[in-house]
């Protein structure tokens, strides 16, 4: 009975720094966009980033970030398998799926919004309402479709932002700026309860 108690608590363990590994796969993945978020805002200090610059920045940050979007994702779904035996592999197109919601996300965010002039009281208004919109739609996106349990974790990178959409809205000057900021806050705080969640794991 006492090796059975043992194998029993080092089963746990093991099960432990698996579940610990998963948190720390999510948080790099939030801390993947939010350093490329940071790193704009500093560009944006020294030379403006509008235009082409803003959209050679964004499509090198998108080439490298979806594919290890999808290489976390993949990694996350392996170690899920490790301590549930009987579920089977959702195979790469479960993966792609992520990219579902990114790409409503940005219709809604980047086009249908700032093209409504009864959306916000000035043009920047807009876009302040349709980043936080695109931020908060896709990562929401993604949360529903995680079939292996949605993880609490995510809910901040998403709510900021859907709460933040009534103040951008009345808002005439620095509203991109001032949503950017919401959106890293977010993220910093999904970054925070990842890692919680790693070291209670760890710890159990």
């Amino acid at each position: 009975m006492e090796e059975v108690k043992e194998l029993r608590e080092v089963l746990e363990k093991v099960k432990g720094k698996l579940i610990a590994a998963g948190k720390v796969y999510g948080a790099m993945n939030f801390a993947f966009w939010l350093s490329v978020m940071s790193l704009y805002y500093v560009l944006e200090g020294i030379r403006n980033m509008m235009g082409v610059a803003s959209a050679l920045y964004w499509g090198a940050a998108i080439m490298i970030g979806i594919p290890l979007t999808i290489k976390i994702w993949n990694r996350l779904e392996r170690l899920y398998i490790a301590f549930h035996p009987e579920s089977k592999r959702a195979g790469k197109g479960t993966a792609l799926l992520i990219a579902i919601p990114w790409i409503i996300g940005s219709v809604i965010g980047w086009i249908v919004i700032p093209s409504m002039t009864s959306i916000g009281v000035n043009t920047d208004a807009r876009l302040g309402v349709g980043f936080l919109s695109f931020i908060g739609i896709s990562i929401l996106g993604e949360w529903l479709l995680q079939s292996r349990g949605r993880e609490v974790e995510m809910i901040p990178a998403f709510l900021l932002p859907f709460l933040a959409i009534p103040m951008a809205w009345n808002m005439e000057s620095g509203v991109m700026v001032w949503a950017g900021f919401i959106v890293a806050a977010g993220f910093g705080l999904t970054i925070l309860l990842y890692l919680y969640s790693a070291f209670r794991a760890i710890e159990r």
